[in-house]
């Protein structure tokens, strides 16, 4: 049996005995101690597929993106029956080839074959970008180590239409318009000839496909991350992240929306050609308090006590019209894995400082700076325990235990009284406000 035959087989096993689970088959307590068997249907399936194989064919998953099997399961047309892809290189050459089976009159047939050249599948995604019940697919083919194109084709009783191409350096799919239905955005570093750009393209219900492209900024190298999410105002939007060399930093958001017909970048200054206002030295965007809308990170140096610079980050929230809005301000101790977030009171008055003098205890001292030059008053202490002893030293006293992680705990200090200094303080806001890092919030 083929390495496929196994794979369908094992998939269909699985399903017969969820289904037998839950009480969907009708089944003999003989039949409970008996392997499930195949379809008449899988099988002529797998003799289709094994006789593409054994032309020479290979299969060739998808590299990337949320699809990456061999043989995939899919309802292209909407009738509630799944549809057999299976993705193939050719031998000795640079084909590529979808085969696309349905089922008919209780057996699977070829119904369509996608055939692209390329050295391997990048990506296929499903999506009704028109919203006619029928799935589109947007593959991404590998060219070559640098180079990647994609296709958007549709779907008109299994025959696949192709309505567009384009090279990308980073593809996704996301509601831009906000109509509920899919949008495909390829994105493209700058090149010889042209600009970063972004490309929108929108399937009409009249089965038009409109694109739109705006420009990204000036300087980008590589694009680090894509985020879909939305705006204050709700509007959804694309936020791309790119490492560059800029005045500022290295780090660079530019925001894509579509509205009133235009796809723009609403970050982006003209001036400069450069989304000014998102350069910074590292830190990725993201959702921090998931109120749904997406923050972009800004680090500020705060007044230091030593020489080892510490920084505050101020998360900003942008509009549709490009203005922005400081959401919430954060310390993160990237070292020891948490963050806190900060009272806007707090905001130019406070300086911090690492003090790890006790084996098993890192932590860092918040303090009250009471003039331009100090003094410093020490108000609060955040600790990160390890070792045997941790729980107990998080429970000595004035101490007070956060969470614990494994062999680590986390626990707080109140050094003054509550709400000292004219600082909102105390032990239910530090509480509320701890928590613990993700590292894809961090670059490099």
């Amino acid at each position: 049996m083929s390495r496929l035959g196994k794979k369908i087989l094992v998939i269909l096993l699985a399903a017969l005995v969820t289904a037998s689970a839950a009480g969907c088959l009708r089944t003999t307590a003989d039949e409970l101690y008996s392997l499930p068997q195949a379809s008449e249907e899988y099988l002529r399936l797998q003799a289709q597929i094994d006789t593409i194989l054994g032309l020479g064919a290979e299969f060739s998953p998808p590299a990337g993106g949320p699809n990456r099997q061999a043989v995939q399961l899919k309802d292209l047309n909407g009738n509630g029956s799944n549809e057999v892809i299976a993705f193939f290189s050719a031998p000795g050459e640079s084909a590529l080839r979808i085969y696309i089976f349905e089922m008919v009159d209780e057996d699977y047939s070829v119904v369509d074959i996608i055939e692209g050249v390329g050295t391997a599948f990048e990506s296929v995604r499903y999506a009704d970008l028109d919203g006619n019940g029928t799935m589109e697919l947007i593959v991404g083919w590998q060219m070559s180590a640098g180079l990647k194109h994609m296709s958007i084709f549709t779907m008109m009783d299994f025959h696949s239409i192709l309505l567009a191409n384009a090279e990308f350096t980073w593809l996704t799919v996301c509601d831009m318009t906000g109509d509920a239905g899919d949008d495909v955005v390829v994105l493209r570093l700058p090149s010889v000839d042209a600009g970063a750009v972004a490309e929108m393209y929108t399937l009409m219900p009249d089965g038009e496909l409109v694109k739109t492209e705006t420009r990204l900024s000036n300087g980008i190298e590589t694009i680090s991350r894509v985020l879909t999410g939305r705006l204050i105002d709700g509007v959804p939007a694309i936020f791309v992240e790119s490492e560059g060399k800029f005045d500022e930093g290295g780090l660079v958001t530019d925001i894509c929306v579509y509205t009133d017909g235009n796809f723009s970048n609403i970050s982006i200054r003209s001036s400069s050609g450069i989304s000014e206002g998102t350069v910074r030295t590292h830190m990725l965007s993201t959702d921090i308090n998931e109120d749904g809308v997406i923050k972009v990170p800004i680090p500020r140096i705060l007044k230091a006590q030593s020489e080892t610079p510490y920084y505050a980050i101020d998360w900003y929230a942008f509009n549709s019209g490009g203005g922005s809005s400081l959401s919430l301000t954060t310390y993160h101790n990237s070292n020891d894995g948490w963050f806190l977030i900060l009272p806007f009171d707090w905001r130019g008055k406070v300086s911090l400082r690492r003090d790890d003098a006790v084996a098993g205890e890192r932590s860092i001292v918040f303090s009250y700076i009471a003039g331009e030059d100090g003094p410093y008053e020490d108000f609060l202490k955040v600790y990160k325990l390890t070792g045997d002893q941790a729980a107990d030293r998080a429970s000595l006293p004035g101490r007070v235990m956060l969470m614990s992680e494994g062999s680590v705990v986390y626990a707080f200090e109140l050094l003054a009284a509550p709400d000292s200094y004219g600082l909102t303080l105390n032990e239910a806001l530090i509480r509320e406000n701890f928590r613990l890092i993700y590292s894809d919030w961090l670059t490099g």
